[in-house]
């Protein structure tokens, strides 16, 4: 604990005097004062706040979205999550009565940076199970498969295994790098069977070469991404003092109606606030400038103020167009 502590406060120190990276450097020491040494190295019983963020586009529906983000701080139990996507299935409405998850009235999908208990680094994208029930009562259950990769930790969660309810879920290991730009591209192609799959490929936003991460086949037909959100999140509570932290700008999606890409107009913030979340101790603060929209969480209180509002943030996006 006492070398995770010092190489921490290494790091902290020379991250003003980092150059080189094509997204500035951010001072966080100028909107959370970082905890001690005493106050990381005290055990902790509670979960640091869990934040979530949900950008708003002019248009409604779209078939692909793209995303530049960086992570500073990524101790032990965090979970980074630049992309949840909910489903349209107004089409599916059409043949089924009911369409449902377990997860809730809607189909969702996750894409996420992982920083296990043990250290190790990993990526993780979830598909939830869609239940449709036709006019005499008949409920057809459509589960996704993944397609690639193949040799990934594949499992099949049901509510007696998972609190979220039945979904196909993929990990792998993936050693993302602290201070650096990346891009996530999530794409919806249509199979030879008629199916979406959604294909989830990473990138930095220089324009350096694409890597597929996922690709799943939903097994449903006529559906589309209807809304993107994401969070930032600790899970193990004897990491919750340590920061942790998230920068986003060039939120894009492309356009059902239109065809083209758009940035979006906006972003609302949320504190503690999503399905079994409790209120989560500890600080936060949020915010943007000309760069990014940004968040950091402790689970150590009285290390900042948050901001009043967390409504109708402006996101930068430093270009558009088809990204690349």
């Amino acid at each position: 604990m006492k070398k995770l502590i010092a190489r921490f406060l290494a790091v902290l120190a020379c991250m003003a005097l980092a150059a080189g990276a094509a997204h500035a450097e951010r001072d966080w020491s100028q909107v959370m004062t970082m905890p001690t040494e005493e106050q990381l190295a005290a055990p902790k019983a509670y979960r640091s706040p869990y934040i979530s963020f949900n950008p708003h586009f002019n248009s409604k529906g779209f078939t692909a979205c793209a995303m530049d983000f960086r992570i500073d701080f990524d101790p032990a139990g965090t979970y980074i999550c630049p992309a949840c996507w909910t489903l349209d299935t107004s089409l599916m409405d059409e043949k089924y009565e009911l369409v449902w998850s377990d997860y809730g009235s809607t189909i969702d999908g996750y894409f996420g940076l992982q920083a296990l208990g043990s250290g190790e680094k990993v990526v993780i994208m979830s598909l939830w199970d869609a239940f449709c029930q036709d006019k005499a009562g008949n409920v057809t259950v459509i589960k996704p498969q993944v397609l690639f990769p193949e040799d990934a930790k594949i499992t099949e969660h049901t509510p007696e295994t998972n609190g979220e309810g039945s979904f196909v879920q993929c990990m792998f290991p993936f050693e993302w790098e602290t201070g650096k730009d990346y891009r996530f591209l999530l794409e919806q192609q249509t199979s030879e069977q008629g199916t979406e799959l959604f294909i989830l490929s990473l990138m930095e936003p220089e324009g350096e070469e694409q890597t597929v991460l996922f690709c799943f086949d939903s097994g449903m037909t006529g559906v589309w991404m209807d809304s993107i959100s994401g969070f930032v999140e600790n899970f193990v509570p004897e990491m919750a003092g340590w920061p942790r932290s998230l920068e986003f700008w060039n939120v894009r999606a492309l356009t059902r109606s239109s065809g083209a890409w758009e940035n979006a107009a906006a972003v609302d913030f949320y504190v503690n606030s999503s399905l079994g979340i409790e209120d989560y101790e500890g600080s936060w603060n949020l915010g943007r400038d000309e760069n990014a929209c940004w968040i950091i969480t402790s689970g150590i209180p009285g290390l900042c103020q948050g901001p009043e509002k967390l409504t109708g943030y402006e996101i930068p996006a430093a270009e558009s167009g088809v990204p690349n």
